[in-house]
């Protein structure tokens, strides 16, 4: 009995699991196959191939760039060993898979399991495809089987060769080529069919990481990841012993032919991508239009101005310099932008070295009232908790102005300022002008442009074009419309700009600058005789600089000029930023203005003003004027809430006399500025021994007809009468009778008087 409801039991828990696994594998099969059929495959993306992005400049001419109709290639055409080094470097069972590889996929998954990343990918050419078609880069669970299913689709749909032929004319080689035969045109000047084995390598070995792998960027790398290519087609017995010898015998030759320029639209695409929240390939696809602000006789005067300068510091210093020119418009727009670099300076941030010491320091300190342009700042040694900053030339300079002190940028003077206004005045500043900071920043070093992470260019540019506006702030733009394939407008630059600093302080900071170009670090641009402002700066690593900056602007254009080494992180001693990048910008400033240019409009709350001349030499401060001497009297800048302040001059000065035999010594610091007039007094007569007038230092006067007086008096009067020091009255007998008393009698007798 009990055996039989065993049986049962036994045979029920068979029924019901029977039951739940095909309940299971029903729905399993229905959500796969409910997946499966709600991706649909976009045939119309993967064919058409020849879209790309149009991009115009501000009169209409068409620089179309990333148009790959201009560079199909029909994979027939191909050598068979640029195809196979592309199948053996990124799916070598491409002809056996049926879009995607399970052997791989359960290989990849142990090797980054026990490798505790993920190390190693498993894509096979379809997904990858798929992906660089019709996908996103997002890397999310959903995303990879909807790539999976869409290859698995694909393969039913086209041949191997159909999906290898789409997969090189679509990947994409790093230096902005898209496809094969445009990365052959790019890296090695030919068309992809005329590649040999050694180039064919090195383009499959690129896939990976196009920028780590770059021949241009990282050659070593490049060349170490080309001998694996070879070394997987040799193991895989696609080419011979000799030929694999022969490619790893071999370095890499790049094409030496000037390429064109397209930094200007690879920026607007980049900005437009932003703008659309679109992906560059989505724009290839869409076939849209890009109208931007470029003026192309402006862009060619750039470009030329930079090679001019720049190409002969690279054939005497035999190396490959990187360099950014920016100008922009009063208006925020970018009308020529020129990157000379392999490496993308889309967001590249750099120390911004001194540049940053107007924006960080001497602005915010005007803002408060803190500085005016004359204020005097004491040039020393310093220390702050260990921090003990130097000037670039290693020596002290005493008190300058602050207008001398920025010219001249000197670091100490920024220190000690950027102490009085305070860290967070600074941060504050910084962030009305579009440029944030973190708090590992909110130190004294950023006086001197130390920054952890760096600040973009383009930023910069910003924030100087706000100053040269006059406080009024407006993020520089690259793109005025965006077009669909049929030319409607679907996106349309608006101006909108922000009063984040008050015009007076930007005047004044304006009329600092300018005594940069003057008699400063800028000095260079002197000889174009226009109103125009400027700052340079230079970055090093402690042993070399590492960057080098000119940032000049005008009432109509603000521009930046950064040059540096990015591989190697240092310059040459003899490249300085009051040479190159200032040679650079001033070539742009001769054709921009060939006559002139408007000055700067002084804003009502400014006025010059006149402040004592001799207060300011012999005590350091800037105060209103304390006579009508025009010859005593200096003029500047200054706000109408901030003028020098009315303090009645220190006109007082110390009498030292002293008895001896010859008579009294008279001693007294004088101004050059006042006239003193040295008198002796007795029985309320008093006589003029001397008048001095116009000198500056300590006077020393002797009286030695006194010895026929009993009591007198001495004392200085200035030119009105009125007397400035204090009255000390001696008497010349006393010296006598203690001559008397301890010259002749020994001290044995006292003598009085």
């Amino acid at each position: 009995m009990k055996k039989t409801n065993g049986k049962s039991k036994l045979k029920k828990f068979l029924l019901i699991s029977s039951i739940i696994l095909a309940t299971f594998f029903v729905l399993t099969s229905a959500t796969i196959a409910l997946i499966y059929n709600s991706y649909k495959l976009d045939k119309e993306k993967l064919t058409i191939l020849n879209n790309g992005i149009k991009v115009y400049s501000a009169i209409g001419e068409d620089t179309t760039i990333y148009n790959t109709n201009r560079s199909i290639i029909s994979i027939e055409t191909l050598p068979n060993y640029v195809k196979q080094a592309f199948i053996d470097t990124e799916d070598k069972r491409f002809y056996t898979h049926n879009g995607f590889d399970i052997k791989r996929i359960i290989k990849a998954g142990f090797v980054n399991l026990t490798a505790g990343s993920k190390s190693q990918g498993a894509s096979t050419i379809s997904q990858q495809l798929i992906k660089n078609a019709l996908l996103t880069n997002e890397k999310t669970f959903a995303r990879k089987i909807k790539e999976v299913i869409l290859s698995i689709k694909m393969e039913k749909e086209f041949t191997k060769n159909e999906i290898l032929e789409m997969y090189l004319n679509t990947i994409y080689f790093g230096s902005n080529a898209y496809g094969i035969e445009n990365a052959s045109l790019t890296y090695f000047n030919k068309s992809s069919k005329d590649l040999t084995l050694n180039e064919a390598c090195c383009l499959a070995g690129l896939i990976k990481s196009p920028s780590y792998y770059s021949p241009k960027l990282n050659y070593e790398n490049s060349v170490k990841r080309k001998n694996l290519v070879a070394k997987n087609m040799y193991k895989n017995k696609h080419i011979t012993e000799e030929e694999f010898n022969n490619v790893i015998s071999k370095g890499i030759i790049l094409n030496s032919n000037v390429e064109i320029d397209h930094s200007y639209e690879k920026e607007a695409i980049y900005e437009a991508c932003k703008l659309l929240n679109l992906t560059e390939r989505d724009l290839i696809n869409k076939n849209y239009q890009i109208i931007t602000f470029k003026d192309d006789k402006l862009q060619n005067e750039v470009i030329q101005a930079s090679k001019n300068t720049l190409n002969a510091q690279e054939d005497i210093h035999n190396i490959n310099l990187d360099s950014l020119s920016i100008v922009v418009n009063k208006l925020g727009k970018v009308v020529a932008y020129y990157a000379n670099s392999n490496y993308d300076l889309h967001d590249i941030k750099r120390q911004p070295a001194s540049i940053f010491k107007p924006l960080a320091v001497y602005l915010p300190a005007l803002s408060y009232n803190i500085l005016t342009p004359a204020s005097l700042i004491l040039d020393e040694e310093i220390n702050y908790s260990g921090f003990s900053p130097k000037n670039a030339d290693k020596k002290y300079h005493g008190y300058v102005s602050a207008k001398n002190a920025l010219s001249n940028s000197l670091n100490i003077p920024s220190v000690k300022i950027l102490d009085c206004v305070g860290l967070k005045k600074s941060k504050e500043m910084l962030t009305d002008l579009g440029i944030n900071i973190t708090n590992s920043d909110m130190n004294l070093s950023l006086a001197l442009g130390a920054t952890k992470n760096g600040v973009k260019l383009t930023d910069i540019t910003a924030a100087y074009s706000c100053i040269a506006n006059l406080g009024l702030f407006r993020e520089i733009s690259f793109v005025d419309k965006i077009l669909d394939k049929n030319g409607n407008i679907i996106y349309t630059h608006e101006d909108f700009n922000q009063q984040v600093v008050d015009s007076e302080s930007c005047f004044l900071l304006t009329e600092m600058l300018k005594e940069t170009v003057k008699t400063g670090t800028a000095k260079r641009m002197e000889n174009l005789n226009i109103p125009i402002a400027a700052k340079t700066g230079t970055a090093s690593n402690g042993n070399f600089n590492t960057d080098l900056y000119n940032v000049a602007y005008t009432t109509e254009h603000t521009m930046l000029t950064w040059i540096s080494n990015i591989k190697d992180n240092k310059l040459p001693n003899e490249m300085l930023s009051s040479s190159q990048p200032t040679d650079i910008n001033k070539q742009i400033c001769k054709f921009l203005y060939p006559n002139s240019v408007k000055d700067f409009v002084i804003p009502q709350g400014v006025q010059k003003m006149g402040y004592d001349l001799i207060e300011y030499e012999n005590n350091h401060r800037v105060i209103s004027p304390t006579q009508e001497s025009e010859r005593y009297i200096a003029y500047d800048y200054f706000k109408i809430t901030n003028p020098p302040p009315i303090i009645e001059a220190n006109n007082e000065t110390d009498l030292n006399i002293e008895l001896s035999r010859l008579g009294i010594d008279l001693s007294f610091d004088s101004k050059k500025n006042k006239i003193y007039n040295v008198y002796r007094k007795y029985n309320n007569n008093k006589k003029l021994i001397q008048s001095i007038k116009d000198s500056s230092g300590n006077i020393q006067l002797k009286d030695t007809n006194i010895f026929s007086f009993d009591s007198l008096d001495y004392f200085i009067e200035n030119e009105k009468g009125e007397v400035i020091s204090e009255i000390k009255t001696v008497r010349p007998k006393d010296y006598l009778v203690n001559l008397l008393n301890n010259n002749i009698t020994n001290g044995k007798h006292k003598w009085y008087v």
